[in-house]
């Protein structure tokens, strides 16, 4: 199994897996994410120096996680501005009435909800040149597009055996006053 497989199939988490196994999982990814892969956009290559996981299910509240629908290893630009890589992510949206009584889709916080990815806080190019700090930063390399073909400056996840030493710290999950799980997952 080459590194992509390897890393797709750790990034397909579930509706049933467990906070240890999870935890697990986000080591692991880090480790392949800093000892083997780059994002390379044209000719210049970005090695990752921070990153931060989200996720979601029935055992894992995250409540910071945007809702999404997507297979493992898809770009994700979230609500903030910032760009993730994809978890393998599931959520059921049903529509239900807003506060003006309009139609709106609201994502379904049930037992086979499970989503999340891995925001990307900070890039050093290769030589070391050039530091994109903070996830906006990091987002612009994904902006402003060739609409009408293939982009060869699009950014894409490749294999690179360049080692970058990374540091797990704990991060800290916090609900405005009497703001519920759904609710946050919801605005």
């Amino acid at each position: 199994m080459n590194n992509t497989d390897q890393l797709r199939q750790l990034m397909t988490l579930d509706a049933d897996i467990n906070t240890p196994e999870i935890e697990l999982r986000f080591e692991q990814i880090a480790k392949m994410l800093f000892e083997s892969f780059a994002i390379q956009k044209g000719e210049t290559v970005y090695l990752f120096k921070e990153i931060e996981f989200y996720f979601y299910n029935k055992n894992h509240r995250d409540i910071i996680t945007h809702p999404r629908d997507s297979k493992p290893l898809c770009w994700y630009i979230n609500d903030f501005g910032g760009i993730d890589l994809n978890f393998g992510s599931k959520i059921r949206y049903e529509k239900r009435l807003n506060s003006n009584g309009k139609k709106v889709e609201k994502c379904v916080l049930d037992d086979s909800a499970y989503f999340g990815g891995i925001l990307i806080r900070q890039l050093i190019s290769e030589d070391g040149c050039k530091i994109l700090s903070g996830p906006l930063a990091c987002a612009e390399l994904f902006r402003s597009h060739n609409a009408t073909g293939v982009d060869k400056e699009f950014p894409v996840l490749v294999d690179n055996n360049a080692i970058v030493k990374y540091i797990r710290k704990p991060r800290v999950n916090l609900l405005r006053s009497k703001q519920s799980v759904e609710d946050k997952v919801n605005n």
